[in-house]
Parts: C-alpha cells; sequence; structure tokens
C-alpha cells in the first residue's frame, strides 16, 4: 500500500509550465492531482492591499509508484522550455500559445482594452488571470464597474491569444 501515497512531482507559478506539464503526463497515462495554491504572505512588504499581492502557484502530485515515469516527463517539459517554438515551414504567429518569453508593450492605453475574455463573481481570479497574462505578454484591465460581475478585457488584437491562455489555465 505504500504506493498508493502521493509525493510531489512539481510546485511552481508558471502557468505555462503547469499546463505542459499536466499534458506531458496525459500522454504518459500518469494519473495525477492539481491544486492552486496561493501564498498571502508574497507581498508582505508592498504597499498594495495584500490579497492582490498573493503570489499564486500551482502543485502537482502523482502516486509514488508513478514519480519515476512522472519525472520522465517533467524533464521533457523542460528541456522543451528553452526550445524554439516554430516548426519547419510555420509562420511566426503560429508560435506556441503559452510562450512566456513574450514581453509586455511599453506604451499602451488601457482604454484599447475593450474586448472582454472572461468574466465571473471571483475578483481574485480575475486578478490573477491577468497575472497570468502579463506573463504571457498581453496587457489587460479590469473595469471597475460596481455591482457587476468581475471582468477582464484585453485588446482587440489580443483577445484569441488571451482566449486559449485562459482556457489552458480554467480548464487545464
Amino acid at each position: 500500500m505504500t504506493d498508493d501515497s502521493l509525493e510531489i512531482l512539481w510546485r511552481g507559478s508558471d502557468p505555462a509550465k503547469f499546463t505542459a506539464l499536466q499534458a506531458a503526463l496525459r500522454d504518459e497515462s500518469i494519473p495525477f492531482w492539481q491544486t492552486q495554491v496561493y501564498d498571502p504572505a508574497g507581498g508582505f512588504l508592498s504597499s498594495r492591499p495584500y490579497y492582490l499581492e498573493a503570489t499564486p502557484g500551482f502543485e502537482i502530485r502523482v502516486h509514488s509508484a508513478d514519480l519515476e515515469r512522472a519525472n520522465g516527463a517533467l524533464d521533457w517539459v523542460e528541456t522543451k522550455e528553452g526550445a524554439p517554438m516554430v516548426s519547419s515551414g510555420s509562420s511566426v504567429g503560429e508560435h506556441d500559445q503559452l510562450d512566456a518569453r513574450q514581453t509586455l508593450p511599453h506604451n499602451w492605453d488601457s482604454r484599447e482594452a475593450t474586448s472582454e475574455v472572461w468574466s465571473g463573481e471571483d475578483e481574485s481570479m480575475a486578478e490573477y488571470l491577468a497575472s497570468a497574462l502579463r506573463e504571457n505578454g498581453i496587457p489587460s484591465r479590469i473595469p471597475d464597474e460596481p455591482g457587476h460581475r468581475a471582468r477582464l478585457c484585453v485588446r482587440p488584437a489580443d483577445l484569441e491569444r488571451a482566449k486559449n491562455i485562459i482556457r489552458e489555465i480554467t480548464q487545464g
């Protein structure tokens, strides 16, 4: 029965790596358990409210019997992180949807973010998704609309890529 214990395979805050590792484990038919974790002490020296500074993170666990195979999948994902994401014959626009090497534009007007990419009741989820989009080079804003659902908006040019990233995070 010792093979039934769960071991931590990976813990981190990179949503792209989290999603890639999930896919690799599914490809290998390795059962896993995932959770989102938040470190509320992540920004304890900041002047901003603590709930805006909580450090989001992820954790993936596997059965101890599957740990060796799962580590192989993790190694594969980590080797792919540094590899170019364009295959032969692809255009530049066909990069991996979660390419975290993208950078935010320095001069962008938040009024340009008019396309709604997510809405819900959970403001902390909106903040988390905005952070994930920032990590992937997509600027966004959360309109301040008292009495309405939380919304996350991006520029129309970023809408399709942002939808794909949010789908990967919310649906796995």
